[in-house]
């Protein structure tokens, strides 16, 4: 495809000094592709159309006649087409036409419901001018999400989700009504983790631990047994309770880390895009590379078709030797970004705490992160029978 884009020039070379010719081109940077011999002093490859004056001054003194066998590519496209009017109008209209109709949903694709009717939702999307043949912005997916929440059966969340000319509905059923009753069955709010109380706040049932007391997994936090004026009930229990939870990690110490550095390789990454929007991006031969500039030009004057130009340096690894000192701090980073791992997304950190110890003869990065994060969860209540 880029091959295409570029434009290419196919060669026939004549003579005995054809491999000195392509080892002169490949030194000078040009890209030499589909190299064929096609005879005992003839070889045929192909080469960037833009690269191809380079070929008179490459081969000087060389006994090699150079003959073109065929231009192939976009940019000899584009001078055909020139001459026929008729048909880069109607090329340049058909583009045109693609991005506009790009900004428009022609496919609506509703998620798998049970209790949820799929053309309700279609209905209710069609009201709000939401079908396929639409434009819609932001706003107006956000704005008609929140309303048909509220206004589909059975939904308790709906999403409009827009993917280029596709938008996806993803739909959220509400509890059906026998679980909804399943809260009237007498529960408590157990602990799922040790702790230490740090906050608890009852909704329905009676407390069984304060602020400040150490609890194990499965201790009751809140009870759904109520005891009043000497006498009790048992509900279900619902409350948030939170704890402060110790996360520790010991890991031995570094000797050496890998380091990054820039070599010396340097290539070009190339973006066409057509009114904006991306259509081919080339990628340089190393894995890892840093872009260090970039540029714009022109590709047609025909066509909103520019070029993007960036240069690539590529990124190489070493290892390197650690300093006692080195090791340490190095180590306690590690230690504390593996600890942070462990905790859950919706904790909170409280404390840090690191140190370095010695256990049979090496040295270990100790740390251990103090989070409080909410602890209770809804179990059954025990009953006999």
């Amino acid at each position: 495809m880029w091959h295409f884009l570029d434009g290419y020039v196919i060669i026939q070379t004549e003579g005995l000094c054809a491999a000195r010719l392509l080892r002169r081109i490949s030194e000078s940077g040009v890209r030499v592709t589909n190299v064929k011999r096609t005879g005992e002093a003839s070889v045929r490859f192909s080469i960037p159309a833009r690269r191809f004056a380079s070929l008179h001054a490459l081969r000087k003194g060389l006994p090699v006649r150079i003959r073109i066998v065929k231009k192939g590519g976009l940019p000899f496209l584009l001078l055909k087409l020139r001459k026929r009017p008729v048909l880069w109008i109607g090329t340049l209209l058909l583009f045109s036409g693609m991005l506009i109709l790009s900004k428009r949903i022609w496919v609506i694709c509703i998620g798998e419901t049970n209790s949820v009717d799929p053309e309700e939702i279609r209905l209710a999307l069609s009201e709000r001018g939401i079908r396929p043949g639409a434009y819609l912005s932001g706003p107006i997916l956000i704005t008609a999400a929140n309303d048909l929440s509220a206004q589909v059966h059975n939904a308790a969340w709906i999403g409009l989700d827009r993917e280029g000319v596709m938008l996806k509905v993803n739909v959220q059923e509400a509890l059906p009504e026998s679980a909804k009753r399943s809260n009237a069955v007498p529960s408590d709010v157990v602990a799922e983790k040790d702790g230490v109380i740090t906050s608890i706040l009852v909704m329905r049932g009676q407390a069984r631990v304060k602020v400040g007391d150490r609890v194990k997994k499965g201790d009751v936090l809140i009870s759904g047994h109520v005891v009043y004026k000497e006498s009790g009930y048992d509900t279900a229990a619902d409350g948030v309770v939170k704890a402060a939870i110790n996360y520790g990690v010991e890991t031995e110490l570094l000797q050496s880390v890998t380091e990054s550095f820039e070599t010396e390789a340097e290539e070009t990454i190339r973006v066409w895009k057509i009114a904006g929007f991306e259509l081919l991006r080339s990628r340089p031969s190393f894995e890892h590379y840093r872009v260090t500039g970039t540029e714009t030009v022109s590709a047609s004057s025909l066509l909103p078709i520019v070029i993007e130009r960036a240069s690539a340096r590529e990124i190489g690894f070493r290892e390197r030797t650690l300093s006692d000192e080195e090791a340490e701090q190095y180590s306690l980073i590690r230690a504390k970004e593996q600890a942070y791992a462990l905790i859950p997304r919706d904790a909170a950190v409280i404390n840090t705490y690191g140190t370095i110890r010695m256990r049979k003869g090496k040295r270990f990065a100790c740390v251990i992160v103090t989070a409080e994060e909410t602890i209770g969860k809804t179990e059954e209540a025990p009953h006999d029978g």
